[in-house]
């Protein structure tokens, strides 16, 4: 069954001189339940901006992105907001984790706006990862590493339908890398929880079976509207 269909999906940027880009023009892409797939593209080719739009951060300027049914174009930033910490995971690129807080309150921050807190589980999710003596610490306390596990804790959280991750072994050492990268994955089917993850890593799109390149989802749009 498929949880994230998404079509005519097409998203342009203004530069400052007036002229235009288009970032994404993805005609189609589905993906099913419980699914762990890997998204590749080279640095700048629209990767984050995919992402942002499933998560309904970024609205795009055309199409509709259908999570479980609901087209997330349609619903107001609140209601993005709501879907999202509901039914999405997300594993930002650049972490986004809140400075003045512990790693474990990081992850209870994040579960108030989805089944609530629960700090068990949170403290549950942070010992899998190799942070159970961090807990009371604050990411200016924790390595790049150690700062991107917690943010991987808290996607998982919640108990998401679709986890979405944005580079996420990008600052860790091949050894850590893969080690974070099956402990997610492991985590994520546990929960019975869709991966979407880009990369342009080839060690680790080669542990996906599944695989696509953004540039291809891009042209077969373009190849549609040519004929």
């Amino acid at each position: 069954m498929s949880l994230l269909e998404i079509e005519g999906l097409r998203k342009t940027y203004r530069a400052p001189d007036g002229t235009t880009s288009t970032v994404l023009d993805v005609a189609r892409f589905e993906l099913t339940e419980r699914r762990q797939v890997a998204l590749e593209g080279r640095s700048g080719s629209g990767k984050t901006t995919f992402l942002n739009c499933i998560a309904g951060i970024l609205r795009p300027d055309a199409g509709s992105i259908r999570l479980d049914g609901t087209d997330l174009v349609r619903l107001s930033e609140s209601g993005r907001d709501s879907l999202r910490a509901r039914h999405i995971g997300y594993v930002f690129q650049t972490f986004n984790l809140l400075q003045g807080y512990s790693a474990h309150e990081n992850v209870l921050l994040g579960m108030f706006f989805g089944r609530g807190p629960d700090p068990g589980h949170a403290a549950e999710l942070l010992e899998r990862l190799g942070l159970g003596d961090r807990l009371g610490y604050r990411p200016g306390q924790l390595s790049i590493g150690q700062q991107q596990r917690v943010a991987v804790a808290r996607a998982l959280a919640n108990h998401p339908r679709l986890v979405l991750a944005d580079e996420p072994t990008g600052n860790l050492d091949a050894i850590h890398a893969a080690e974070a990268l099956e402990l997610m994955r492991t985590i994520c089917d546990e929960q019975g929880a869709a991966l979407l993850l880009v990369s342009h890593d080839p060690a680790v799109l080669g542990r996906f079976d599944t695989r696509y390149e953004l540039s291809e989802l891009n042209a077969a749009a373009r190849g549609t509207e040519a004929r």
